[in-house]
């Protein structure tokens, strides 16, 4: 202040002693800060997010420049001599019709910033080609105006000689700061756009440039207490500008030139809690038992900041933000409205047309009860999914996320809330659950198939014995094969999964297996330690065949009499296992898995001579097929009885 009172009583000793003198000086200082505002927008045009500071920018150079012709053109500076007077007023009023008009037209630039805009007109190669666009179209504007005044001399008479300034330049200064005047309500429009300060600062500038334009209009004589203001004016003018672009950019550049860039990273932040919201749908369509999405949800991160909610809206495709007064009625809305509707937002703020007519009957119910308890307990964000019918008769689901402001975020409205187009996601739900139905019904229809196709291979294999000891174990092989797609049907009918909780199976399947079996002379004891572990049809039916046969060997052949006999099945994750075992049909020298089954018994346990290679037993030979059908890996540990290892992944189902 101190610095500013100094240069103006400067300036004011001046002007008392050499007008000319001072005239030039406060005219060539605007045209100075003109000319940096200018250099420093230009160089940073690739980065600027702010489309109305790269506008301005370009403007004030072209602005400046007739300014220094003004300034020049000032009688007694000889630079014009074959001009009279008229020349000075005409490049004043050319200067000052660009300056408005480019005030006016800048905010108007500040609209279709959301994601969708963003990805067509957002990249580098745009804002370089932009700044060239304004530069080019100010650029012949400029041409134009200096070809209509110093060459075909077509420009409108300011200033005639002996009579003063004409009725042009009369009206045009009334006709400048009512263009000032508007541009000041559309910057205010978009103030949301700017930093608080810098937007103080531009509005400031607008206010002192049409002071600075009604001072000079009144002026009576040259150096006179409104001329002096009208300079005045116009040199703090030019400076808040410069302020707000260059100063405040220097001092705080990711405030202003990469403002537009927070407001992104805040909108694809919160726009990606939508979408974990949206995929964790997916995933409990799918399935999955471990969905990381479920535990934290968008409603708890709906913003209530009042400067930051408008450009969050704009920055997400697909979402429309509004705000509910006490009666419910909206008293703001903003963001995707056109689109997911086909209304625009002034007609839902006229009452025009009212939120609930667009609701499908069906889901009113539950909009009116989400919409009391909402505003009942403001500690509470309320969510609801229901159709809507746009205004071309479309029909589209919505989310709708309601919450009650709290006292200190009042001042625009009652009840803040969110719609997020889901349709896509809820067209994605509908294919996935006809792809999942068929998939279920295949995966039925092929372990039928297996199953039925073990069952013939083993009828067809029992006609080459004649002995009945023999038909009678491939008869029971072929029992628990019927029996395995029994316990199937009954585990999977209707359940609308393709995956298995494993231990349960093992358990009816084992239970069942032994109530199949009399045993007179001795008792077996069956001892289950089972995690539970969900497993894909794929990789469980071949298990359970496995466990089958090996329980069912162990039972018929592996205890003498007497005793205490039993049977061991342990199935667990493996944190960081490896399995090496080289001698091992199947396994994979280095391979890692992730679960293993063993099966062990305190039998008589297998002779050294048999392995799964050269066995000639049907069963052992099935459950080395099976393990390669896996892709697992079957390891045999004759050590006080048997002890089967099946080492194995769970492929698609991890």
């Amino acid at each position: 202040m101190i610095l500013w009172l100094a240069i103006i009583s400067v300036l004011y000793l001046i002007s008392r002693s050499n007008y000319l003198f001072f005239h030039t000086l406060a005219e060539l200082f605007s045209v100075y800060v003109a000319y940096v505002i200018f250099l420093i927008v230009w160089k940073s045009r690739n980065h600027l997010e702010n489309r109305y500071f790269v506008f301005i920018g370009i403007a004030y150079f072209f602005i400046g420049g007739l300014d220094l012709l003004y300034t020049l053109s000032y009688e007694g500076m000889g630079v014009f001599p074959e001009f009279d007077s008229n020349i000075h007023s005409q490049f004043w009023i050319a200067a000052r019709y660009m300056e408005s008009i480019s005030f006016l037209l800048a905010p108007l630039l500040l609209t279709g910033y959301g994601m969708k805009h963003l990805k067509k007109n957002d990249k580098y190669i745009g804002r370089a080609s932009f700044a060239w666009e304004v530069f080019l179209a100010y650029a012949g504007i400029t041409v134009l105006c200096l070809l209509s005044i110093l060459v075909f001399k077509s420009f409108p008479v300011a200033y005639i000689e002996g009579s003063g300034f004409t009725f042009f330049k009369m009206a045009s200064e009334y006709v400048i700061s009512f263009i000032l005047l508007c541009s000041l309500v559309a910057l205010y429009v978009k103030r949301d756009r700017f930093e608080n300060n810098v937007f103080r600062l531009l509005a400031a500038a607008i206010v002192l440039t049409v002071l600075g334009e009604l001072s000079l209009w009144v002026y009576t004589n040259e150096g006179g207490f409104f001329d002096l203001m009208g300079h005045f004016f116009k040199i703090l003018s030019f400076y808040l500008i410069y302020k707000a672009i260059v100063e405040t950019g220097f001092e705080d550049p990711f405030s202003l030139l990469f403002r537009e860039l927070k407001h992104r990273e805040e909108a694809l932040r919160q726009e990606t809690i939508f979408l974990k919201d949206d995929q964790g749908y997916l995933y409990k369509l799918l399935g999955l038992k471990e969905n990381p999405f479920e535990a934290e949800s968008c409603v708890e991160k709906v913003p209530i900041d009042e400067k930051d909610y408008p450009s969050f809206v704009q920055n997400i495709e697909g979402l429309l933000g509004f705000r509910l007064d006490e009666n419910l009625e909206p008293v703001f809305m903003d963001g995707a409205v056109e689109e997911i509707t086909g209304y625009s937002k002034e007609d839902f703020l006229s009452r025009k047309v009212k939120w609930v007519e667009l609701i499908l009957p069906e889901y009113l119910p539950l909009f009116f009860d989400n919409m009391n308890k909402a505003v009942s307990n403001p500690d509470l964000s309320r969510e609801l999914e229901y159709k809507i019918r746009r205004k071309d008769g479309e029909t589209k689901w919505v989310r709708e996320v309601l919450q009650k402001l709290p006292e200190r975020s009042r001042s625009q409205g009652r009840t803040q809330g969110l719609v997020r187009d889901i349709t896509r996601r809820k067209t994605a739900e509908e294919t996935l659950a006809k792809i999942q139905e068929a998939r279920i019904k295949e995966i039925h229809h092929r372990i039928k198939n297996n199953l039925q196709v073990i069952s013939s291979l083993l009828s067809l294999e029992a006609e080459k014995f004649s002995d009945e000891r023999t038909l009678e174990a491939f008869r029971e092989s072929q029992n628990r094969v019927v029996s395995m797609a029994l316990i199937h049907e009954e585990l999977y009918e209707g359940k609308g999964m393709d995956t298995i909780d494993f231990a349960v199976y093992l358990r009816k399947l084992t239970l069942d297996l032994f109530n199949s079996y009399t045993v007179e002379t001795r008792k077996v004891r069956l001892n289950l330690d089972l995690e539970q572990v969900y497993l894909g049809m794929d990789t469980a039916i071949p298990l359970g065949i496995i466990v089958n046969e090996l329980v069912s060997n162990s039972l018929k052949h592996a205890f003498p009499s007497g005793g205490e006999d039993e049977i061991r099945i342990n199935l667990r994750r493996m944190e960081d296992s490896t399995s090496k075992p080289e001698r091992v049909p199947g396994c994979q020298n280095g391979k890692v898995f992730h679960y293993m089954l063993t099966v062990t018994d305190n039998g008589r346990g297998f002779p050294e001579e048999i392995n799964f290679q050269n066995s000639e037993s049907l069963g052992l030979q099935l459950v080395n097929i099976l393990v390669e059908q896996i892709d697992g890996c079957i390891e045999l540990k004759r050590d006080r009885g048997s002890e089967f290892a099946i080492f194995f992944d769970n492929p698609g189902n991890e």
